[in-house]
């Protein structure tokens, strides 16, 4: 740990990230989803309040930036879209259960490009490996066996959202402390 300045406090933290949020009959579905695949593979299923696709992960940020990352999103320029959550998967390297699309919309590439380009501009820390849309249903989850193969289930866009994660005693804990709209084409 690196010593504070005499007079000089750190600058108080929280950490974030920007990601789809699903509606009530979007959550549902998924949730219901994660209970069929918790039964194959165990593990800990994602708490139906915080299922989501993570569009950047900003990780621990200061409070004072955070009206900086709400005016970034407010200029992003992106169109609302559907896409189907059709393909089913565990990642033996992390346990982890999930959902994806089979085909990424470009605008959703186009939404996460962009945001990850003003991230960037802005001199926050981006993750530039390649982006991967998912629906993380399970934790340390164990599916020896392929996952059946499932119903597609639509999911529309119409918004991305900025959330801040607090670590509670049950996990983490999802709060959404900015909503922006997507054009409609």
């Amino acid at each position: 740990m690196l010593p504070v300045a005499e007079g000089k406090a750190r600058p108080q933290t929280v950490r974030l990230f920007f990601a789809l949020w699903p509606d009530a009959v979007m959550r549902s579905a998924l949730d219901q989803l994660g209970k069929q695949m918790h039964e194959q593979c165990g593990g800990r299923r994602t708490r139906a309040e915080a299922i989501h696709i993570t569009l950047a992960f900003l990780g621990e940020v200061a409070v004072t930036r955070i009206a900086e990352l709400q005016a970034l999103a407010a200029q992003l320029q992106g169109d609302a879209f559907d896409f189907e959550l059709s393909h089913s998967g565990w990642w033996r390297q992390n346990h982890i259960a999930w959902v994806a699309p089979q085909t990424v919309p470009q605008a959703l590439i186009t939404l996460v490009s962009e945001l990850q380009r003003q991230l960037k501009v802005a001199g926050f820390e981006v993750d530039m490996r390649a982006y991967v849309p998912h629906v993380t249903l399970l934790r340390k989850a164990y599916c020896p066996r392929p996952l059946p193969e499932m119903a597609a289930i639509t999911w529309k866009v119409r918004d991305f959202v900025l959330v801040q994660s607090v670590m509670t005693e049950q996990g983490s804990a999802y709060e959404i402390i900015g909503r922006w709209s997507l054009a409609y084409k």
